[in-house]
């Protein structure tokens, strides 16, 4: 994490004590887009952190502002296991809701008018986006802020829970408190914003695991990750499970960003500009998604002692719902 912070040219002033108290999350989320930024060849920069990234490179110049969405009131972290558990259980598990708040963080990043701005004007504006509103909120993929931006229902689940590709429109959104209107992309207020960025993976784990491939891990200790990812197979409904222990060249800063284009956006972004990473883009009455390496949907973390491998894997495989016995 220092490293990155010291390659962040343009900084605002205020991250690092927002980084140590109530700001935590945002800020890990900014950290993370320098690093992935980076990563994907832009030079990175700022005039006054408004907004937060300028990037620069193969002659072109567009501008990134990230946002998170959270918790009301900012609640403090569970202090326990078990207490994370009890709210895991509480938990949406609402995709409307879940759009209803990526939508309340586009409009008010939006509602800034950063267009105005000298430096900005006449540029693109991406706003890039990653849930922290509580323990299920890392569990979720893009599905719901797709679904959100181009009023698009992409798939529907009959009463015998197949799922189906289907090409209605959402219409609304009806969250747990709120019911918004689908369809971000065709509002006025997003004509300047070329584009919106997903992750789900600008965490504390992502550090962890880019440090431990990059050598920089302490003796005696590795670490697993495990989730689910995207089932190539030509049929599969379900996502596939996955277990690996964390190597050097395992994985990628940008891995797990999708970048989706704004179809109605006053300066849109080639895609070039994003070619190491998943994008969409909406192409007359469907969406086009190309995919670009691993889809991994969510994924979990472990930090273990060497010689507690064997144990470490029986708790992640339970926790999957796998025989750690099995093959």
């Amino acid at each position: 994490m220092q490293q990155t912070f010291d390659q962040w040219d343009g900084a605002d002033p205020h991250f690092v004590r927002q980084f140590q108290t109530a700001g935590f999350d945002a800020r890990v989320f900014e950290l993370y887009l320098v690093a992935a930024l980076g990563s994907l060849g832009w030079s990175i920069g700022g005039e006054s952190g408004r907004p937060d990234f300028r990037c620069r490179g193969s002659g072109l110049e567009f501008y990134v502002e990230a946002g998170t969405a959270n918790s009301p009131g900012n609640p403090a972290p569970p202090s326990s296991t078990e207490e994370y558990f009890d709210q895991l259980v509480v938990s949406t598990d609402n995709r409307d809701e879940v759009a209803v708040r990526f939508g309340s963080v586009l409009r008010s990043k939006a509602a800034r008018r950063y267009e105005a701005l000298p430096h900005v004007a006449g540029k693109p504006i991406v706003i890039a986006v990653q849930g922290f509103f509580g323990p299920s909120a890392l569990f979720h993929n893009e599905l719901p802020l797709v679904r959100y931006l181009y009023n698009m229902a992409l798939t529907e689940v009959d009463s015998a829970g197949v799922v189906s590709v289907t090409d209605a429109a959402v219409g609304y959104h009806v969250g747990d408190t709120k019911t918004i209107e689908s369809g971000w992309f065709v509002d006025e207020d997003a004509a300047f914003i070329s584009a919106v960025m997903w992750s789900n993976t600008g965490t504390v784990g992502k550090f962890n695991r880019m440090a431990a491939g990059l050598g920089l891990g302490a003796p005696g200790w590795e670490i697993h990750r495990f989730g689910t990812e995207l089932d190539p197979r030509p049929g599969a409904t379900e996502p596939a499970l996955f277990v690996e222990r964390v190597e050097p060249g395992g994985e990628s800063w940008e891995e797990g960003l999708v970048i989706m284009h704004n179809p109605n956006a006053k300066f849109p972004l080639p895609a070039s500009a994003f070619s190491g990473i998943t994008q969409m883009r909406q192409v007359g009455d469907e969406l086009s998604v190309d995919f670009v390496g691993r889809t991994i949907y969510n994924q979990r973390t472990m930090t273990h002692r060497v010689s507690d491998r064997t144990e470490a894997l029986r708790t992640i495989y339970t926790w999957l719902g796998l025989d750690h016995d099995s093959d």
